[in-house]
């Protein structure tokens, strides 16, 4: 009777996990962070824009966000609160950034 309550129990773990996975781009980002040890993950990418995150680490992921970003060729133009404005040329990139849980940073840049 105990073993069929600890396999009713793992199996509804692992379905919830897997849901998890399936339908949440962050929860598939902080896993992707965690296995490779990356600094940043992309979660999303489309013509004009890529949603990328990375782990805060007392605000080294701000700059991992940044940092990559400029190493693009990309100059900083203007913060306004947790919007950054970047410029290459006439091209312009708008990164908004927000919290996913305490832990990780979701930054949606904007090419325009």
């Amino acid at each position: 009777m105990k073993w069929k309550w600890l396999l009713v129990i793992f199996t509804g773990i692992l379905l919830v996990t897997g849901t998890l996975l399936a339908f949440n781009e962050e929860v598939r980002g902080a896993v992707k962070l965690a296995l490779t040890g990356s600094p940043i993950v992309t979660l999303s990418s489309a013509e004009d824009s890529t949603t990328v995150m990375a782990k805060m680490d007392n605000g080294a992921g701000l700059q991992d966000v940044l940092s990559h970003v400029e190493e693009d060729g990309w100059e900083f133009e203007e913060q306004l609160g947790s919007t950054f404005l970047f410029s290459k040329g006439d091209e312009s990139l708008v990164i908004m950034l927000k919290m996913w849980t305490n832990q990780y940073i979701v930054a949606e840049m904007t090419e325009g």
